[in-house]
C-alpha cells in the first residue's frame, strides 16, 4: 500500500511526523508525488481512497461518484447486458456501504439512487441533493 495519511493535533506534532516519514522514505529511496501530497489544515476536507473526509464526517468523494457514473455509461454504450451493469453497481455499492455510516447510506439511498434511475429527489429535504457531501 503506498497511500497513507498522517493526522496530527498540532503543527509541532505534524512537523515531527513529517520529519520521521521523510527519513524513512529517504532510507527506502521512495519519492513523494508532489501533486498527490497535501500538507496543511484539513478543516475544509480532503479526498483519500475514494472517500471525502471532513469535519462533518466521512462521505463519498465526488470523483468517485463521477467515475462510477462514467463506468456505468461506458458499459451501457458498449451494449453490456443489464445484469452486468447492475452487478457493477452492486459491487460499487457494497464498497460504499463498507466505508460510510448508516446515516450517509440513507442519504445516498434516498437521493443518489433515485437520481441514478432518473427520478427526482423527494420534496422537503432542504435544497439540492449532494450539497456538502462531495469534494467540489
Amino acid at each position: 500500500m503506498d497511500d497513507w495519511v498522517i493526522l496530527a493535533p498540532t503543527r509541532w506534532k505534524l512537523r515531527k511526523a513529517i520529519k520521521a516519514t521523510n527519513e524513512v522514505m529517504n532510507e527506502l529511496k521512495v519519492l513523494k508525488h508532489p501533486e498527490k501530497t497535501f500538507i496543511g489544515r484539513i478543516a475544509s476536507g480532503f479526498d483519500f481512497l475514494g472517500y471525502w473526509f471532513s469535519t462533518s464526517g466521512l462521505g463519498i468523494a465526488r470523483k468517485t461518484v463521477e467515475r462510477m457514473l462514467e463506468n456505468l455509461t461506458r458499459l451501457y454504450e458498449r451494449g453490456a447486458p443489464s445484469e452486468r451493469i447492475e452487478a457493477y453497481f452492486q459491487r460499487w455499492w457494497r464498497w460504499v456501504k463498507g466505508g460510510i455510516s448508516a446515516q450517509w447510506r440513507s442519504v445516498f439511498q434516498s437521493g443518489f439512487t433515485l437520481r441514478l434511475i432518473g427520478m427526482t429527489q423527494p420534496k422537503g429535504n432542504g435544497g439540492t441533493w449532494g450539497s456538502g457531501y462531495f469534494h467540489r
